[in-house]
């Protein structure tokens, strides 16, 4: 069977990809290995400007900005000092038609992403389709075949790997995956505790420093989720004797009493933030996308962010070539390289960046991160030059229009 582009991967980037190529007027075939369902989680949520405008081409962002938690200002404050940095998104107007975050919970996005693939006729959407086996990764290949679990084989010109950071299609055609991994575990949780009552000029994003490291504080359109670095283990996370002991010093420290604890932190989750490109996002007739590419610290939400950009982006440049009847070689290489590109020279400089600066422990070096910071927002030109920054403007530079 042959198909025009297939997308190993149904999560946001894999979606996203299929409904952008689906525009181009490019058949696709998603397959994912998991049964239907999405599931609900807190571990994402931020939609930054570029990406709301590049998911308005496929009919998401509306949504997104109706029914998410819109920001129109981000907050860099400390548990301990009273110094802080606000950077308002207004001096983006004029440069994006979208000129604020949303907070918009991954699941919800992921579940409008499905329904847009599940109505489009140019979309084929299988479940339970696990690939296990992959042709047509090595060089001059005219096209790619990949086998699934049951024996049965699909073919098509591009096969898209989508399929996350663990990417099976990635290891088939050993690709590297070079990086590091932070030492310590990112905890997240949510609650309904109306932290903006007991917390003074709070806006729904702020990130907090403090003698233990960072904590992040997004409001999301039905609870708080709240996140913090631990190095401690699993194993002393919320149980019987109430929630995870970093959490709680942070939270104590923030509110300023225990009256958070009156409503039960929920899902707590844990998991590992790491800082990682492939050596190349294209191998034959194979092109990576998301965390199959790349990966970075969850601070400051780039990571779903860059893979939505991967996947307008390759769609772009190939959805035309290959309706043209073309090979679309020439528009694949530019892919890979572009978005390589901006993986390396701008996602990953600037996570680790932001990463390095909220967990700082030292009272000294948080204060100065603080001033500093204060002194850029306060100075219009670098103001606005860092919030672009954050709002990855720079990081879409490349994205074909």
């Amino acid at each position: 069977m042959t198909a025009s582009v297939i997308v190993v991967g149904a999560g946001p980037v894999g979606l996203a990809a299929a409904l952008a190529l689906a525009a181009e007027r490019v058949p696709v075939t998603v397959l994912e290995a998991e049964q239907a369902g999405v599931r609900k989680e807190w571990r994402g949520s931020t939609l930054h400007p570029p990406t709301l405008a590049l998911l308005d081409r496929v009919g998401v962002a509306a949504d997104a900005v109706a029914h998410g938690v819109r920001v129109d200002r981000l907050q860099f404050r400390d548990l301990q000092l009273p110094d802080r940095a606000i950077f308002s998104y207004s001096v983006l107007e004029g440069r994006t038609p979208f000129p604020f975050r949303v907070q918009y919970e991954q699941y919800k996005l992921l579940r409008r992403l499905r329904d847009l693939a599940e109505a489009s006729p140019e979309v084929d959407l299988r479940q339970e389709h696990r690939v296990v086996g992959l042709t047509g990764a090595e060089d001059g290949a005219t096209d790619a075949t990949v086998t699934l679990a049951d024996g049965s084989r699909l073919t098509a010109p591009y096969v898209i790997a989508a399929d996350g950071a663990h990417s099976a299609l990635r290891k088939l055609a050993g690709i590297g995956f070079p990086g590091d991994t932070y030492p310590s575990q990112s905890l997240v949780a949510a609650t309904p505790f109306p932290f903006e009552e007991a917390v003074d000029d709070l806006g729904p994003v702020s990130y907090w420093s403090g003698p233990r490291g960072r904590l992040s504080l997004i409001r999301t359109p039905d609870v708080w989720r709240v996140a913090i670095s631990t190095t401690a283990g699993t194993d002393t996370a919320a149980g019987s004797e109430g929630p995870h002991p970093e959490l709680a010093d942070a939270l104590d420290l923030l509110v300023g009493d225990r009256s958070w604890a009156r409503d039960p932190l929920q899902q707590h989750q844990f998991y590992r933030s790491h800082q990682r490109v492939a050596d190349r996002f294209r191998a034959g007739r194979l092109l990576l996308a998301g965390d199959a590419a790349h990966l970075s610290s969850t601070t400051g939400g780039m990571g779903l962010n860059s893979g939505v950009h991967d996947a307008f982006d390759l769609a772009a440049r190939l959805g035309p070539a290959l309706r043209a009847g073309g090979d679309g070689g020439a528009e694949a290489d530019a892919y890979a390289a572009a978005r390589r590109d901006a993986a390396v020279r701008v996602v990953q400089p600037a996570t680790r960046t932001v990463r390095a600066g909220v967990d700082a422990t030292a009272r000294d070096a948080r204060l100065a991160r603080l001033r500093d910071l204060a002194a850029t927002a306060a100075d219009p030109a670098a103001g606005t030059r860092h919030l672009s920054a954050l709002s990855m403007l720079d990081a879409v530079e490349g994205v074909s229009r």
